[in-house]
């Protein structure tokens, strides 16, 4: 973990196996060596998630009240001081022992990181995702109309000639220029896979500008060509580029639940029904009821029911038994 050396690992494990599980972050800052474990070593704790059992959002130890002093520096300086108080062996005036004296800081009550902020802190001390991923909201869109994940763009002779549809997140961008002037620029793509770095030249540049910010969610069509000038090479080159979040309310239409007529039953169907009850909204319910003794399907559509095509019903549908899900 980026900022946590050797010695912060060890205080912390050693003690904890000597004395037990820490109770809190003042209990943590009082028993370790905190010249092994410094400020630095706490934050990047605080950014992988190593104090969420503490039961305080990561905000709050970057909490400012103001005066220039974040709480996450209290908590060492209360640390510090009662490590001091207990080598000196001071006793107050009322014959209190020091750990009884000194005062832990208050806990302010912050609101969170948004999730992004959230993996982005996660993954810059990590170097990956570890509560989830930038694409999670995202799962429905790129099931239903991407037809490769950005790792199968590595065996671009397998993929000539083909339709590719891709999404994923900005990582990165550059606007450059070239030896004689002209505006360039990158554009890499991740998903959950693997990543792509598309080179903007000529007019593709000022077309696909305004998507080149860093975090966005984009949907991409590409398709992989010769170069213009390179023996036969391959390259891969975008057709369209949107936004992922709109890809939702322009696509999708409805999603088609295919069922054995031999699973089918009444709590199947009352399971659909009362799911469809929960989630009102604007697509389209289809159902494909399958006789595979008799050779034949039956397409019907829902005229009572309209549903509202979100990761949550979907989630859901997914856990009723026997039940094939296609979204379209």
């Amino acid at each position: 973990m980026k900022g946590v050396g050797e010695g912060a690992v060890e205080t912390i494990v050693n003690e904890r196996q000597e004395n037990g599980n820490y109770q809190s972050i003042f209990d943590l800052a009082k028993r370790i060596d905190l010249r092994a474990a410094n400020k630095r070593a706490f934050e990047s704790l605080v950014y992988a998630g190593g104090f969420d059992s503490f039961g305080h959002q990561r905000s709050t130890y970057f909490y400012d009240e103001g005066n220039g002093t974040i709480f996450l520096e209290k908590v060492l300086k209360y640390g510090h001081k009662f490590q001091e108080n207990a080598d000196s062996a001071q006793v107050s005036l009322f014959g209190e022992s020091s750990e009884e004296s000194l005062l832990e800081p208050n806990i302010p009550v912050v609101d969170a990181w948004n999730f992004l902020e959230l993996l982005n802190k996660e993954k810059e001390v990590v170097g990956f995702y570890i509560s989830g991923h930038p694409l999670d909201d995202y799962k429905l869109e790129m099931e239903s109309f991407c037809n490769l994940n950005i790792s199968h763009l590595q065996d671009l002779p397998a993929i000539k000639g083909k339709d590719i549809h891709i999404a994923g997140m900005v990582s990165s961008v550059e606007h450059r220029f070239t030896k004689g002037g002209k505006p360039f620029g990158t554009l890499t793509i991740e998903d959950y896979y693997d990543s792509i770095t598309f080179f903007l030249f000529g007019e593709d540049y000022p077309k696909y500008k305004a998507y080149m910010t860093a975090g966005w969610f984009l949907y991409a069509q590409c398709r992989v060509q010769e170069r213009k000038w390179g023996d036969g090479e391959l390259e891969i080159k975008l057709s369209s580029v949107e936004l992922l979040s709109e890809i939702k309310e322009k696509a999708l239409r409805s999603v088609s639940v295919s069922v054995s007529i031999e699973d089918l039953n009444i709590e199947v169907i009352d399971s659909i029904i009362s799911l469809s009850e929960q989630f009102p909204g604007k697509h389209n319910l289809k159902f494909v009821v399958t006789d595979y003794d008799e050779g034949y399907k039956v397409p019907l559509r829902s005229k009572k029911f309209r549903i509202n095509l979100d990761e949550a019903f979907i989630l859901q549908l997914k856990q009723i038994p026997f039940l094939e899900i296609k979204i379209n």
